[in-house]
């Protein structure tokens, strides 16, 4: 992680996310990471809010087998460390940038006063917050073939119907690159979705609502 001492810069990326507050928060950083840095403290929940301008990221977290499971992968626009803050955080999460990051920092000890008593932030955490939750439940919920799935992330949880990364996708829907490839190339044969470019995909128009047709 490093900090980018630019107040020119640091301005111009609350700017772009001011709409978020009601009162510019007393303090700010701008923080860099690189690919494969966490974005926590290993084995530590946040004590910030981060709001990532810049890069995608995944968060998961690790189960008592060892092995991994993976929430869900962002790009840039998420809030992180709503969780952390309203104090409901029962597990840690890993928080990994998947390449060049940029953030936002608005740390909890310096700004909890201020934002506490910001409507339009509480509402920008009420909705961050339950966001995550229907993307948690609904990914909890998917059951059926493999194709079905990967139409309810396309339609219910990618708010531009979009599959940008193979390897992000893969790991939210817990399967194998061959199986996920194979079933894109069945979707694309059929129109129900339109490849764009190497491992990038849209769900078609009339596919985005069905049952409206």
């Amino acid at each position: 992680m490093k900090e980018i001492r630019d107040t020119e810069k640091l301005e111009t990326v609350y700017q772009s996310q001011a709409h978020l507050f009601g009162k510019r928060p007393p303090f700010l950083r701008l923080l860099a990471y690189e690919k494969g840095e966490l974005l926590n403290p290993p084995h530590q929940n946040l004590d910030q809010f981060l709001i990532v301008v810049e890069g995608n990221i995944v968060i998961y977290s690790l189960l008592e087998d060892g092995s991994i499971r993976h929430l869900f992968n962002s790009e840039h626009g998420i809030l992180l460390g709503d969780i952390e803050y309203s104090g409901n955080s029962g597990q840690t999460l890993f928080i990994e940038a998947q390449e060049h990051v940029l953030a936002l920092s608005i740390p909890f000890a310096q700004n909890r006063e201020m934002l506490d008593q910001d409507p339009v932030f509480l509402k920008t955490l009420i909705r961050s917050l339950s966001d995550k939750l229907s993307i948690s439940s609904t990914l909890d919920g998917i059951s059926g073939t493999l194709q079905e799935k990967v139409l309810v992330y396309m339609r219910q949880i990618k708010p531009d119907h979009r599959i940008i990364s193979i390897n992000h996708t893969l790991q939210i829907l817990h399967c194998s690159r061959r199986q996920l490839q194979r079933v894109l190339a069945d979707l694309s044969r059929q129109g129900i979705i339109i490849k764009q470019g190497r491992g990038q995909y849209v769900l078609s128009q009339n596919q985005i609502h069905p049952l409206h047709q």
